[in-house]
C-alpha cells in the first residue's frame, strides 16, 4: 500500500498525489479523496471468513397419509341396506302422489321380492308400511 493521498477532480478528471493531506483540495467540493492512508490504517482488517458450510439437500416432502375407504362398508349405524344411509331419499309427505311413495318404498325394500310387491300396494298401505309416523 502506498503512503500517499490521492485526489481526483470530478469536473476535469485530473488526479493529484501528495505525500501528505492537502487541506485545500479536501475543502473544495469538486475534489474527491480516492486514497487516504490514514483512513485505511484506522479501519481494522476484516478477519478471514470460514468457508461456507456445504448445503445439505432438503429431505423430500412426506406425502400425506390417505386412509383407504371401503366403498362397500356401511356408513355408520343403521346404514346397511335399510335405506337410512346418507344417500337415502327423503320420505315423501303423506299428501305426495302414489308414484312418489312407490319410488320411496322401492329404495327401502329389503329384497327383490318385497320390491316387486310394492306395485300391488295402495298408497295407504305404502304409507303404513314404509312411512309410519317416525
Amino acid at each position: 500500500m502506498s503512503e500517499e493521498f490521492v485526489y481526483r477532480n470530478e469536473n476535469t478528471g485530473d488526479i493529484a498525489r501528495y505525500p501528505y493531506r492537502n487541506a485545500r483540495l479536501e475543502m473544495l467540493p469538486n475534489w474527491v479523496t480516492l486514497q487516504d492512508p490514514e483512513a485505511a490504517a484506522a479501519v481494522e482488517p476484516e478477519p478471514p471468513h470460514a468457508p461456507p458450510a456445504p448445503e445439505t439437500p432438503a429431505a423430500p416432502p412426506t406425502p400425506p397419509v390417505v386412509e383407504p375407504v371401503d366403498l362397500k362398508a356401511p356408513d355408520g349405524p343403521g346404514a346397511g341396506g335399510d335405506g337410512s344411509g346418507p344417500n337415502a331419499p327423503e320420505r315423501p309427505a303423506r299428501s305426495a302422489s302414489k308414484a312418489d311413495w312407490v319410488a320411496y318404498a322401492r329404495t327401502r325394500a329389503q329384497d327383490s321380492d318385497e320390491e316387486a310387491a310394492v306395485d300391488g300396494l295402495t298408497k295407504e298401505q305404502l304409507i303404513e308400511q314404509y312411512g309410519g309416523d317416525s
